[in-house]
This record gives structure tokens, C-alpha cells and sequence, in this order.
């Protein structure tokens, strides 16, 4: 087998083993680097570990419905005493997921929701270099002040890249690449994340409609696919931040997240969803 590794080699278009691959790498959060190349059936052989491609996609659908409740437990806050924190396991990667169910939401209503992937850096540590810290502690206390709704934490951190390539991409930022060329650099598409698992959550915990607090319409499209109601949205604003600017302006534009720079940490009044 012949390859062209030069730097300036032509690309081409991914095939659809690439695409498989990649995927296989992601699951297992190893940068994704592989020597990829059909093999003829049965060819591999001794101690080869093979994997079909349709398994690997096949894979992704069970995922969701593999979800279980492993435990559950009152954990009162800060600013919100009664809440509540259910661990699921059997999603992606059987990383376990978290629910916060803070308050008494109402289940025959729109419930409020949030799903909030994990930020080891803005969560814990207060990074300058996102709104992520902002976006789940003011979630949390608007919750707790609305008598009730359910924060899903979920372990996708950098954005379903893991922690060692988000420290990678921050590398390259710190070099002039914005957050989405740095992961595009790492060999990452534009958001790894999935949301099936986190609509399944929710369905298993009894609810069917939610008023989301987001600013991400992927997160709207996937409860919505996912059978669940959207009757409504809420802004999730956070402090916006020298270090942080460039990131929520590239998430505004490239990605499509509505986010408005005229009123940082103003509140935002809920809209009927479409």
C-alpha cells in the first residue's frame, strides 16, 4: 500500500471506513491518528481484534437504550437544599451521566431542563475561558428559585473530545486557532457531543416536556427527534470575559448558538419554542 504522506499531499473526501474508524477512536477518547485500509474478508488473522463497520454503528443506536439507574441520593446545594442526584450508566463510552433534580418540578408541565456538559475547567475551577462555570451554577439557582427543574451533567467534556485533546485544542488556541479550527486541527468535527442518551434520561425520570435553557439549538433538535415537547426556551447567559469573548463569538457564529453580547447576565424571558 502506497500513501502520500507529505504535507501538502491533496486530501480527499472520507470514506466511509474513515468515518467509521474515527468514530472508534473517539468512543475510546485516543487522538484520532490511524492507518487505515481495507482488508479482504477473513484476512485478518492470529490475535487481530476486528470490528465491523456496522456493528460500530449499530453500537451508537443501543447506547441510549442500554441506560440504566445505578443510584440515587439527596444532595442539598448551596442556595438549593432540595435536590436530588440520579447517576445513569450504559450511555457512551458507559461513562456514567447525572441528574440534578433540583426542587419539585411539576412532571404534568413543561419541566425546566438544562443539559450541561461537563467543564473540569470552568466548572471546578473558574476558567476565564468559557461561560460554563457561569451557565451552571446561575442554572441551578434560577431553578431552585422557580420551585423546581432537572440539570443534566453530562461526561462530554471539550465538547465529546475528552480532557487531554481539550487541553491539546487550548494549546492550539493559545497559538491563534479558534475553538473550532483548534479541535478541526485534532482531527474533531464541530461538536463530537450527542444528546439521544441525555432525551433518554429525561423520558426514564418521567418527563415528556420541557422548557430547555440553552443556547444551543442542537440540544433543542435532539430532545425534539428524541419524541420530547419543547414548549419552551430560556438564554443560559454567562460573563463575558477578555479570554473569553473570541470563544462565545465563534460558538455565536460558527455554530449558531444564540448568544447576545448586548446584555451579558441580563436575564432573558422565555419565548415560545417553534
Amino acid at each position: 500500500m502506497q500513501v502520500d504522506a507529505r504535507i501538502d499531499a491533496p486530501v480527499g473526501a472520507a470514506e466511509p471506513l474513515d468515518i467509521a474508524a474515527l468514530e472508534l477512536l473517539r468512543l475510546a477518547l485516543v487522538l484520532p491518528a490511524a492507518v487505515i485500509a481495507p482488508l479482504a474478508e477473513g484476512a485478518a488473522t492470529g490475535d487481530a481484534l476486528t470490528v465491523q463497520e456496522d456493528d460500530l454503528l449499530a453500537y451508537r443506536g443501543r447506547q441510549a437504550r442500554a441506560l440504566r439507574i445505578v443510584g440515587r441520593a439527596p444532595v442539598p446545594l448551596e442556595g438549593a437544599e432540595k435536590t436530588e442526584f440520579v447517576v445513569f450508566r450504559g450511555g457512551e463510552g458507559l461513562r456514567d451521566q447525572v441528574a440534578i433534580i433540583v426542587g419539585t418540578p411539576d412532571l404534568t408541565r413543561a419541566v425546566p431542563v438544562r443539559l450541561h456538559s461537563a467543564c473540569l475547567t470552568g466548572d471546578l475551577f473558574g476558567s476565564l475561558k468559557c461561560d460554563c462555570g457561569d451557565q451552571l451554577r446561575d442554572t441551578v439557582a434560577r431553578m431552585a428559585a422557580e420551585n423546581g427543574g432537572i440539570l443534566l451533567y453530562l461526561d462530554q467534556e471539550g465538547r465529546g473530545n475528552g480532557i487531554a485533546n481539550k487541553m491539546r485544542a487550548y494549546r492550539l488556541q493559545s497559538e491563534g486557532f479558534d475553538t473550532y479550527d483548534a479541535d478541526e486541527v485534532l482531527g474533531f468535527g464541530l461538536d463530537q457531543r450527542r444528546f439521544d442518551f441525555a432525551a433518554r434520561m429525561l423520558q426514564m425520570l418521567g418527563v415528556h416536556q420541557v422548557e430547555i435553557h440553552t443556547n444551543n439549538p442542537e440540544k433543542i433538535a435532539a430532545l425534539q427527534a428524541a419524541g420530547l415537547v419543547v414548549s419552551a426556551e430560556a438564554r443560559v447567559i454567562g460573563r463575558t470575559t477578555q479570554e473569553n469573548v473570541r470563544y462565545l463569538t465563534s460558538k455565536r457564529d460558527r455554530a449558531g448558538h444564540q448568544i447576545d453580547f448586548a446584555a451579558p447576565g441580563a436575564p432573558v424571558a422565555l419565548r415560545a419554542s417553534d
